[in-house]
């Protein structure tokens, strides 16, 4: 009785026995868009803002990034969206996020579903407009400038 016990158990525990094919049901398959990697560049084509799309599990960071121009290379952040404690607006063209101990000022044009997009925990990567990257202003909203607001070190320090 003891080896049909045994059997029993394992069949409800996929994956405890010597390789055998068990039934229940299948393993998830890998979610393909959390593998995407958010800080990948797409050079083709600028987005402004970077939506979650097909996960069960809601985003839990927000990604951003601007150019440098100094270094020529692309400056960013992943800021956690728990943290985000307001979402403020001044119309269509500027948007401020207040992180706790960090602020963000996004400007540019065509904001206002941005907005709304991130009120709702939707956006995964915002990302700031580059003519040398992509040549030609798309149109729609754009992304002209993203900036840090205090938090820096003092000069000397």
């Amino acid at each position: 009785m003891t080896g049909k016990w045994t059997d029993m158990f394992e069949q409800q525990q996929p994956g405890r026995g010597a390789g055998r094919s068990v039934g229940g049901p299948p393993s998830p398959e890998p979610d393909e868009s959390a593998e995407l990697d958010v800080r990948a560049l797409d050079q083709a084509d600028y987005k402004p803002w970077v939506l979650q799309r097909g996960r069960g599990r809601p985003t839990m960071l927000l990604h951003m990034r601007r150019f440098e121009p100094r270094s020529g290379m692309w400056q960013g952040w992943a800021l956690s969206y728990p943290t985000l404690n307001a979402v403020e607006y001044v119309g269509p063209r500027m948007v401020a996020l207040d992180f706790g101990t960090r602020h963000f000022v996004i400007e540019g044009d065509g904001l206002d579903d941005l907005v709304d997009r991130l009120q709702h925990g939707m956006v995964t990567v915002i990302q700031e407009y580059n003519a040398t990257t992509w040549p030609a202003r798309p149109p729609g909203p754009v992304i002209t400038a993203i900036r840090r607001i205090g938090g820096e070190p003092a000069a000397g320090r």
